[in-house]
């Protein structure tokens, strides 16, 4: 009906009107009801919708992960990596930057890698939240799992589609994806961000759908200035074939905080996760390296952090942590045990590595974590030593060759305790908490998706199902039972790794009164031996002690050891208690640990020696007459007063001759044996005691007590010492306390009655005593306080009297940020802030002041750390302590403290360095300036730093600014006085409050003068500057802050007039002064390095229309700069002579600063040395030594000029038959000087043949004889002339030689002969023209023996001489000579790094980069650069294989066929030489570029390439230097080539230099070339090949000497002797049949001879 009405509602039973029908949302279901009570007809449906909020994507990883552990999300990212790299064939790179750097954008994460990179489509399901790799798609192939792998190691880790997400908004709030596959020429950026996430739910958007960025490599027109640092990653796309990028900013605070102070620690988690895939299968084995069972691509994971502009970024290999948990494991352990455990068909496989980790001596070598503090625990408790692994969780997990941090399996029940008690009763139960372990899995044992924790692992392994198996050589063993293997593999480490000791025979628990630490006394347990090393020492065994002052020789008392024990036990230490022998000497104990026992002592050696000790000494011999009745009566003996043991024996002589026996019979004789011991206290002496006492501080005062002959003895309890202060009345006991009120010195007296020198006195002084109590004035509980006003309260530090006492860090506090420093005084002032509280209905309100002094703990400075201090404090009472490699502390000796060095002070003492005590350090006054201090030991090899970093005091004035500088005189200032806060110059007053006083009353009358048109008053300058006085500057240093110049009126009041000139005079004159106006109030002082050090003072002077205002004047103190290098001076042996061809001495070259100390901190390549042959040329070197060369020792005889050969024939004409003319000859040393000024005697001239004996005649002398004799006198001869014979007899054509030989009058000493060649004719033949020879002659710079030509000469002659080397010693010396080489080649060096794909193929050369090696970093940095556009081109011999290559790569690679390029044939000298002469002297070692080449193979072909790359280039030290040398050459009219400089700079061929075009970028941003193996690999292998060829030499003669000593030994047998024997029979018997038979039957006996012999 039309009167019903009806109302539309929501499921809700919200009846809608117009403005709830606007808030509706499309889809929503509604009801059209008669009220909004009626109940449904029916049921219905409503469609709703339920997308995940996008805090599931951003808010993942929140609670996913520990508190601050940064690598776990980095991990992450490094997995993705992993995965995206595992199929690379080259160099896998993951890198990790932390852009810090504020000067280049917002900070930011940023993780690359260059990996296959990704398409759009599979950049948007890296999007898509858990899409896993197993989520399949229509159309695609299930998901492979790789092949199994030695450790698991098969980068299958980027799984759940999860981490990466967790992890980029773990760090920030947005993530940019930025990826270029593999073959595609276009680059994909993915961006998401939190703010856009909120923006689009605000609007109402589809939350989880976005854009991606599809450009070409190099394109950054879309980054913004906040993200310029994105600028340089995307330039560095060019030449990448595929990358991936993942910048994550946004960063949260408490990040950047962590990653930037705790670098060292996540970066070794890092290491720690992927230790496997870094190092290899064998882990970073440091003592054998890692040895890989296949060729796996390398795995560089480098971190980078920038902070500052100026800070150098730190750069970390995780391959090059060695502190990592992994390393320590492995470098620790002595043995490893290797097994393999199957859970079932389809369970998985694990691998599992035991290593032990043996007690040495006196510590236990487990490691622990590098972050731990240090052990609290007293390390001589062996309860507390020999625990290793407390925890006893053995095994680290690795899921797919990372870890899994939060996964430890404790053991299994094969290697537990428990389950081996029976058969490993004789291991140690400490020998089990001695094992770490790791297991090694597959993706068949699942893991959380935040990788942080095993789901089943430890659950699978336990089952029964669960087969374990020894592994031996990488094999399954087929031994079966693995607990069985297990236990004897550990009780074998035990005995041959541990070095520890055993305690046998327990007797009891005593207690040791003899220990003054009183928790050491007791308990104590006895036993009777030790079994240590291999020995048992037992009671009453002889021993000897080492190390030990002095040397003991004596019997085992007793062994003890520290703790609770009732049997055998093993531990790391103990005592044992000696008995000195002989005992009639000693007959005393001694207590020393069981280490100090010496284990290589015999026991003869020690018999021997107490034996030794066994004299008795006579003392004393009396003759006693006999006295009738009274017997025999002998003298006092008085003598005896040394303590010890001694004999008296009476014996009866006769009278006469002293004889002990009468008629045969022994006289009556008597032994007495007696002790003399301390007698009874007759006086004391006080002992060595502070004379400073503190009040209410216990003390000892030590009394050594003696008896009448100076023997120490005990006090009887008769005797009581009383004490007394002179000028006191009470008594004190000697254990006491001392309260006083006045600090002065007193007389300390001690008395014990009934001595006979009773009392000693000694001087003390009294100081305040330790902090006690505080005493806050005023003393009233309860102050009234006018809201909005300051309290003050003054704080004084009492010590146990009341006495006020000052101490180091007596720091007191008021809520907490108010606080006062009392140490210097003892006494200080508590200033609040201004109390505001609000007044609840004017009721007074309460507060309660606290005021607290907090415990003073010495502060332990780390090594690195960062502290800060009150700036201009004093960091007073440093003490140090060194340990040795066993963490032992050293004790310091007078020695040790001589080689303590630190940075901050050249005056150290060294009593208080052997004391521990540093030298106090001055913290610096400016509280922005930081500064590093250094504490070195023996030249820094063990070193602790630490930087202050000094932080304001409390403030002492208020700085304020006014509103204007100019006011009219009597008027008011308009506006108020406020903080002084502008950059710029203003008037600045200093305002002193009173407390109390309102300062919004303050008003102030300014005196100002008046408009500067105006004025007529005098002027005042006035300079402003905020600087300590007196101020101290470095010599040839700027003053750091500009000096503020303001011209005033007398009154004081500035004047804007610009028409004032300054100027600086300085007092005294000497000073030199560099001044820089900035402007008319801004002047800049540079003191100049001319300036006399010293104190100056600079004085402003003005002048205005040429008349003089006076100005304030500066104090200044010019210092030497530490820094700056003024001199060198250099030390060397000045005894020595500089023999030609000999080494010159050791120079010592120190580099001398500004203020006369060394310089220590310069670069040793910056020093050179030149050498010049006479006067030096050009500029005067720092430091010139004149050295005078010497002849060597006299060799050889030869001429003093060069002579021809010469050319006779025996002619009439004496010019043709002349040999030599005036000739002179001396004696020379090695190198042609001249030698033997002290040498005569004769020169013998022969004439010999030049091809030996062949010829049958000889040339004669012109006298006819064969041979001449000239004088040699002080070592010369001289030849006028020297002919041969008319008609002289010699083979036509022939050549002869004419030979000097020289014959001395010094026996000792031989010398060579100079040998002059020379053609005879005869006249047969008609001569034409001249006879020229060639002569070689022989560069004087090869004068000198190179070590390998020494080496070689050395061998021959050992093979000539037939040395006794035999070939294991050569082949010995053949493996350490190998092992260098290789050790040498496994040097990490510079590699040129773009894999070179083409080489190998037919007529390929290679890629440019790989064709030549650079020995010099920084040639090889700006040669590379210059043509880093050819460096990955690559070079073919033919255009055929060129053009191939082109059509195989679509033309992507450059290629450069060699038959197609023409180069100049040769080499052209550098343009500045023309003819062989330089047109002008060079600086800065100009050198063509393409000559610091070196071509590892097929150098020709190389040669013509890089002439045609490189063309004429030249390389030059420094851009001055290639400036200077191209004008040189350009005036000379000389077309000059492009220049490099070592620097990085570039000067084209058109003489263009500068900008950024010009300049070198980073070298880590550069493909440079690689360097060459060094020098010394190459000699080592020349070595090792002349010995191998030695080698074979002497195994030849070896093997020769071996076949003759057998054939010797043959011939000298028995059976060849009787052989020979029987011969000789045979021949006589035969001799005789000739005698019978006669000489008729000679051929018959013959041939019965032979008949004989053959039937022999």
């Amino acid at each position: 009906p039309s009167f019903e009405t009806f109302v539309v509602a929501t499921t809700d039973r919200i009846v809608l009107d117009f403005d709830r029908f606007k808030e509706l949302q499309d889809g929503s279901t509604l009801y059209l009801l008669q009220d909004e009570h009626q109940v449904l007809p029916t049921a219905t449906v409503e469609n709703i919708s339920f997308t995940p909020h996008y805090d599931t994507l951003i808010k993942g990883g929140t609670y996913e992960y520990y508190p601050f552990a940064i690598s776990y999300p980095l991990a992450e990212l490094i997995d993705n990596s992993l995965s995206a790299t595992a199929k690379n064939t080259g160099t896998r790179i993951i890198e990790i930057r932390m852009q810090f750097d504020e000067s280049l954008g917002k900070p930011a994460v940023i993780v690359l890698d260059n990996g296959r990179g990704m398409t759009t489509k599979q950049l948007n399901k890296w999007a898509v939240y858990r899409h896993s790799k197993f989520t399949k798609e229509t159309g695609k192939e299930d998901y492979v799992r790789p092949d199994p792998v030695p450790r698991s190691l098969n980068s299958d880790i980027s799984y759940f589609g999860v981490g990466g997400k967790q992890a980029v908004f773990h760090f920030g709030n947005v993530v940019r994806m930025i990826s270029k596959p593999v073959g595609l020429p276009d680059v994909h950026e993915l961006v998401l961000s939190e703010e856009e996430f909120e923006r689009k739910e605000k609007n109402k958007e589809d939350i989880y759908s976005t854009t991606i960025l599809n450009r070409k490599p190099g394109d950054f027109s879309h980054v913004s200035e906040d993200e310029r640092f994105l600028r340089t990653i995307i330039d560095e796309e060019h030449g990448k074939e595929s990358f991936t990028a993942v910048v994550i900013t946004g960063l949260k605070e408490k990040h950047i905080s962590f990653l930037k102070q705790n670098f060292d620690a996540w970066t070794r988690h890092l290491a720690h996760i992927y230790h496997y895939y870094i190092h290899g299968v064998n882990g970073n084995d440091l003592k054998q390296g890692s040895k890989k069972t296949a060729p796996q691509p390398t795995i560089d994971i480098q971190i980078t952090l920038r902070e500052k502009p100026n800070k150098c970024p730190r750069v970390l290999n995780l391959r090059e942590v060695d502190d990592d948990m992994q390393t320590l494991y492995i470098n620790s352990a002595a043995d490893t045990f290797e097994f393999k455990a199957s859970s079932g068909p389809g369970g998985g496989t694990v691998e599992g590595v035991l290593r032990y980790h043996p007690f040495l001596y006196d510590r236990e070598t487990y490691p622990k974590y590098p972050e731990d503090p240090e052990d609290p625990k007293d390390p001589k408790d062996p309860k507390d030593t020999c625990s290793a692994n407390g925890i006893h969780t053995i095994f680290e997990c690795f899921w797919n060759g990372r870890l899994i941090p939060g996964t430890k399996v404790a053991e299994f029940d094969w290697c537990s305790r428990k389950n081996n008690g029976r058969t490993a009763a004789d291991i140690p139960p400490e020998c089990y908490r001695r094992l770490s372990g790791v297991l090694f899995t597959d993706d068949n044992f699942q893991v959380t998706t935040n990788k942080m924790t095993f789901m089943d692992l430890e659950l699978k392994l336990k089952n029964n199902q669960t087969i374990f198996s020894l592994v031996l050589n990488g094999q399954k063993s087929s031994r079966g039972n693995i607990q069985k293997e297990f236990t004897q593999w550990l009780r074998n480490c035990n005995e041959k790794f541990d070095k520890q000791i055993k305690f046998v025979g327990f007797k009891e628990i005593k207690t040791r009164t003899d220990v003054s630490i009183k928790k050491m006394q007791h308990p104590w347990a006895v036993f009777s031996a030790i079994e240590w090393g291999g020995r048992t020492y037992k009671t009453g065994q002889l021993v000897k002690t080492h190390n030990t002052n002095p040397i003991l020789y004596g019997k085992v008392v007793q062994f003890l050891l520290h703790g609770n024990f009732d049997g055998d036990v093993y531990a790391t230490g103990g005592k044992v208690e000696v008995s000195r022998e002989p005992k009639a000497l000693w007959d005393m104990n001694k207590i020393v640990p069981i280490s100090k026992i010496d284990k290589t002592a015999t026991d003869e050696a020690i018999k021997k020696n107490i034996d030794s000790q066994k004299s008795d000494k006579e003392l004393a011999a009396y003759v006693a007459p006999h006295l009738g009745n009274n017997g025999f009566w002998f003298k006092k003996m008085e003598n005896l007063t040394e303590l010890g043991k001694y004999t008296l024996n009476l014996n009866t002589v006769v009278h006469e001759t002293n004889a002990v026996s009468f008629g045969g019979r022994a006289l009556p004789t008597f032994t007495l044996k007696f002790t003399i011991k301390e007698g009874d206290a007759a006086s004391f002496d006080i002992s060595a005691m502070s004379p400073t006492l503190r009040v209410g501080v216990p003390f000892d005062i030590p009394l050594q007590i003696k008896d009448g002959y100076g023997h120490s003895t005990t006090l009887t309890s008769k005797l009581t010492p009383e004490l007394k202060f002179k000028k006191l009345l009470a008594d004190l006991v000697i254990y006491f306390y001392v309260l006083c009120l006045h600090f002065q010195s007193y007389d300390l007296e001690v008395t014990l009655p009934g001595l006979k020198q009773h009392t000693k006195s000694i001087k003390i002084s009294l100081l305040p005593g330790i902090p006690n109590s505080l005493h806050v004035k005023p003393e009233e509980t309860s102050i009234d306080v006018e809201n909005g006003d300051q309290v003050t309260f003054h704080v004084e530090v009492h010590d146990e009297a009341g006495n006020i006492t000052a101490n180091p860090k007596q720091i007191v506090r008021c809520f907490s940020p108010v606080v006062t420093d009392c140490s210097s005084t003892g006494a200080g002032q508590l200033v609040t802030k201004p109390i505001n509280l609000k007044i609840m209905k004017g009721e007074q309100q309460e507060l309660k002041a606290q005021f607290v002094m907090p415990d003073n703990e010495n502060l332990v400075l780390r090594n690195s750390e960062k502290i800060e201090w009150i700036a201009g404090g004093l960091l007073d009472n440093l003490f140090y302590k060194l340990y040795d490699e066993a963490g032992r502390e050293v004790l310091l000796t007078a020695e040790i403290a001589s080689m303590i060095k630190v940075n901050w002070t050249g005056d150290v003492f060294l009593e208080d360095l052997v004391q521990g005590k540093l030298p106090d350090l001055q913290v610096p006054k400016r509280v922005g300036e930081q500064r590093f201090y250094q504490v070195s030991y023996q030249d820094q090899s063990v070193s602790v730093s630490f930087t202050i970093v000094p932080r304001p005091d409390e403030p002492e004035r208020l700085k304020v600014a006014l509103p204007q500088t100019t006011v009219k005189l009597g008027e008011i200032l308009s506006g108020n006085i406020s903080e002084y806060k502008s950059d710029h110059l203003q008037l600045i007053t200093f305002l002193k409050f009173t407390v109390g006083l309102d300062k919004s009353a303050i008003t102030f009358k300014w005196q100002v003068g008046p408009e500067p048109c105006a004025f007529k008053t005098k002027l005042i300058l006035f300079c402003f500057f905020f600087f300590f006085q007196p101020l101290q500057v470095l010599n040839d240093h700027g003053i750091s802050k500009p000096f503020v110049v303001q011209l005033c009126d007398e009154w004081g009041n500035p004047s804007p007039d610009q028409r004032v000139v300054v100027d600086i005079k300085t007092s005294p004159p000497g000073l030199t002064v560099s001044l820089k106006i900035n402007t008319i109030k801004e002047m800049e002082v540079l003191i100049a390095c001319s300036s006399s050090r010293g104190y100056y003072q600079l004085q402003f002077k003005g002048s205005f229309n040429k008349k003089p205002i006076p100005g304030p004047s500066v104090s200044l103190t010019v210092l030497p700069d530490p820094k700056k290098p003024v001199s060198l001076s250099v030390e060397y042996d000045t005894s020595v002579k500089f023999f030609a061809g000999s080494k010159f001495p050791v120079f010592s070259v120190t580099v001398v600063s500004d203020e006369g100390s060394p310089i220590t901190t310069f670069n040793p390549a910056a020093v050179s040395m030149f050498i010049w042959d006479g006067v030096s040329s050009g500029k005067k070197p720092p430091e010139r030594i004149r050295i005078d060369v010497v002849a060597n020792q006299p060799v050889k005889l030869g001429p003093v000029s060069q002579t021809t050969t010469p050319v006779v024939s025996y002619s009439e004409d004496i010019a043709s038959r002349t040999l030599v003319e005036n000739m002179t000859l001396r004696i020379m040393d090695l190198y042609g000087n001249p030698a033997g000024q002290d040498l005569g005697g004769k020169v013998i001239i022969t004439i010999k043949s030049s091809d030996g004996e062949r010829n049958k005649s000889f040339p004669l002398f012109e006298r006819g004889g064969r041979s001449l004799a000239i004088n040699l006198v002080e070592g010369k001869a001289h030849i006028p002339r020297l002919a041969i014979r008319e008609n002289s007899p010699g083979d036509n054509s022939s050549t002869y030689i004419l030979v000097f030989k020289p014959e001395v009058s010094v026996h000792l000493i031989t010398l060579t002969a100079f040998e002059l060649p020379f053609l005879f004719y005869n006249g047969m033949e008609k001569l034409s023209g001249k006879c020229y020879y060639v002569q070689l002659k022989i560069s004087e710079n090869l004068k000198h023996y190179f070590n390998f030509v020494v080496f070689i000469h050395f061998f021959l002659f050992l093979f000539l001489q037939n040395s006794l080397i035999h070939a294991q010693h050569i082949d010995t010396l053949i493996k350490k000579k190998t092992t260098e080489a290789e050790a040498i080649q496994k040097v990490s060096r510079r590699v040129f790094s773009v894999r070179d794909n083409f080489r190998g193929q037919a007529d390929v050369l290679g890629m440019v980069g790989h064709l030549a090696l650079v020995q010099d970093d920084a040639a090889a940095w700006v040669i590379s650069w210059h043509i880093r556009g050819d460096m990955d081109c690559v070079i073919t011999k033919t255009t055929e294989a060129a053009q191939q290559i082109y059509r195989d790569t679509q033309g992507r690679q450059q290629v450069m066929a060699l038959d197609s390029v023409l180069v100049p044939p040769g080499k052209r000298p550098l343009p500045h030489i023309r003819n062989g002469y330089p047109l002008f002297e060079p600086h800065g070692n100009p050198v063509y570029a393409r000559e610091l080449l070196i071509y590892p193979c097929d150098p020709e072909s190389c040669d013509i390439v890089f002439k045609n790359i490189l063309g004429d280039t030249i390389l030059i030290d420094d851009l001055d230097s290639a400036n200077n040398y191209r004008r040189a050459v350009v005036q000379n009219r000389i077309q000059c080539p492009t220049i490099l400089t070592r620097q990085g700079d570039r000067v084209s061929s058109r003489g263009k230099f500068g900008g950024a075009q010009n300049r070198a970028p980073a070298m880590t941003t550069l493909h440079m070339f690689g360097a060459p193996l060094p020098q010394q690999y190459h000699s080592l292998k020349e070595q090792i090949d002349l010995l191998s060829r030695y080698c074979s030499a002497v195994s030849k003669r070896e093997e020769t000497e071996r076949a003759r000593d057998d054939h010797v030994k043959k011939i000298t047998s028995p059976d060849m002797q009787q052989k020979e024997k029987d011969l000789d029979d045979k021949k006589r018997q035969l001799t005789e049949i000739e005698k019978e038979l006669g000489m008729l039957f000679e051929t018959v006996v013959d041939d019965f001879i032979l008949i004989l012999l053959n039937f022999n």
